[in-house]
């Protein structure tokens, strides 16, 4: 009988449309089973990623002294307790003895395990630079110093004067 079954073209035919079958539906299962997965982790995951803005600090003033190979630097401070990131993006120019500057401070909070936009810029450090060496330094309080623009960034309230020193 089973000589019979594997010399009959149509029992093993049968026998391959089933095996084939079979192994379809495993493979969707098991295709299924990991697209569920993909979904439940990106679900879970778009909760903890916090969609903060980017706060711009405008300042500008002037440099009294000579301007060649200088940069002028932007640090600002959190307000959050804990919080030691003074890094920004930023955009300076210097035009003769005047600079202006752009900086995007990152609501994100890091201090806490799960991400929030609570981080509030405190002090603004302004860095007159020539290579890596400060030549002039002054802080700033966004408090005292700053006013709020209507797109919910700060403006420096008066320009500020930044000195390279004199060589001896």
């Amino acid at each position: 009988m089973e000589q019979e079954n594997c010399q009959n073209p149509l029992n093993v035919d049968r026998i391959n449309h089933e095996m084939g079958r079979t192994m379809f539906q495993l493979r969707f299962r098991l295709v299924k089973r990991y697209v569920r997965l993909l979904l439940v982790v990106a679900l879970v995951q778009f909760p903890l990623v916090a969609k903060c803005i980017s706060l711009q600090l405008a300042l500008n003033g002037e440099i009294v002294g000579p301007t060649k190979d200088l940069t002028v630097v932007v640090e600002v401070a959190s307000a959050t307790a804990g919080d030691s990131d003074t890094a920004v993006r930023q955009k300076s120019s210097i035009e003769e003895s005047r600079f202006q500057i752009f900086a995007w401070f990152d609501e994100t909070s890091n201090v806490i395990s799960e991400e929030t936009c609570d981080r509030r810029p405190h002090l603004v450090i302004v860095k007159l630079m020539q290579g890596e060496q400060v030549l002039d330094r002054q802080t700033l309080t966004i408090e005292r110093d700053f006013r709020r623009t209507k797109s919910g960034g700060y403006q420096l309230k008066r320009p500020i004067t930044l000195h390279q020193p004199a060589d001896k």
